[in-house]
């Protein structure tokens, strides 16, 4: 389902668009970390790449056919608590950040995918078109997540719910943003010369998050020609370009303690302005975790800006 908003709605008001951080300040030993110490994983640089494209297939790939040709590695990172931080990042200024959002959506509404699609989606819709200025806003896709007790070893078989995310990555490239806004909208043929954004949007459905929590790369730190890859994931009937990050100790990350219900992420991940730049993400373990699995809900969402810039 494609949930889209171009019209105003009074609900917004209560959003405020606010970017500051705010819910509970004391981390799991009941002190506010400044940063935590954990690891990822990063494309690996690797000379097959200068001669064919990174790929993954979902499907079953037909005989003597490589399902993927991606090669990783894992690294350290340091990730700062934006929390801890007297100046945070925000998605005005980083183009990423946290903002408040108060769903009307219970824990168990979140089973019901035909109300997430009526009920969320539309909050999702209406937050971010009041949050970020848009003239429209497509929703494009949702995934709920619910990590399962044995990730991230796999069983072998397929999961109810998707998992965790632990490569470093950007959802889009600007082209398929935009092949994508075209699709869409089939009846405007126009509409790709229009400023496009695509924007993500995550936040827990189950709090406070103690494990596998999101962290994002400052796209500051990244270098957009030597850090970030085009890939293609493959499915029966489609096919996604997103970009894999190869690792860069220049790289910046943060994420949020304790990230509440009532507490999203939203991040750019792609722009037809060449003056902004994606926001890298991944997911990480922290070390020592005992205690409630990590469940969240993201959004991925083409934004409109009409013919003149914002």
């Amino acid at each position: 389902m494609i949930c889209s908003l171009a019209m105003s709605s009074s609900l917004l008001l209560s959003y405020a668009v606010s970017l500051v951080c705010h819910g509970p300040a004391m981390g799991t030993a009941g002190r506010m970390p400044d940063y935590m110490e954990s690891r990822t994983n990063f494309l690996r640089h690797d000379a097959l790449y200068e001669a064919e494209k990174p790929y993954s297939l979902r499907f079953e790939p037909p005989p003597n056919f490589a399902s993927s040709n991606i090669k990783l590695e894992n690294h350290p990172i340091t990730v700062r608590n934006i929390r801890a931080c007297q100046s945070p990042p925000k998605l005005t200024r980083n183009g990423f950040g946290i903002v408040p959002f108060h769903s009307r959506m219970g824990y168990d509404d979140f089973e019901d995918d035909e109300l997430v699609k009526e009920v969320y989606l539309r909050e999702a819709a209406d937050l971010l078109r009041v949050l970020l200025g848009a003239n429209k806003v497509q929703i494009f896709e949702h995934t709920v997540r619910k990590q399962h007790e044995t990730f991230p070893i796999s069983t072998g078989e397929a999961y109810r719910w998707n998992q965790p995310t632990s490569i470093a990555h950007v959802d889009t490239t600007v082209q398929w943003a935009v092949d994508m806004a075209a699709q869409l909208n089939s009846d405007q043929p126009d509409i790709t010369a229009e400023r496009i954004q695509c924007v993500n949007l995550w936040k827990p459905i189950k709090g406070p998050v103690q494990d596998w929590p999101l962290a994002l790369c400052d796209p500051e730190s990244v270098d957009l020609n030597r850090d970030l890859e085009p890939c293609d994931l493959v499915y029966p009937d489609y096919v996604v370009e997103n970009r894999q990050l190869h690792w860069n100790e220049e790289q910046k990350w943060w994420y949020c303690d304790q990230q509440q219900v009532d507490e999203a992420w939203v991040f750019l991940q792609s722009d037809t302005a060449s003056t902004t730049k994606p926001v890298p993400h991944t997911a990480f373990p922290v070390e020592g975790h005992v205690g409630e699995a990590r469940e969240s809900i993201e959004v991925r969402a083409l934004l409109y800006y009409g013919l003149s810039p914002i």
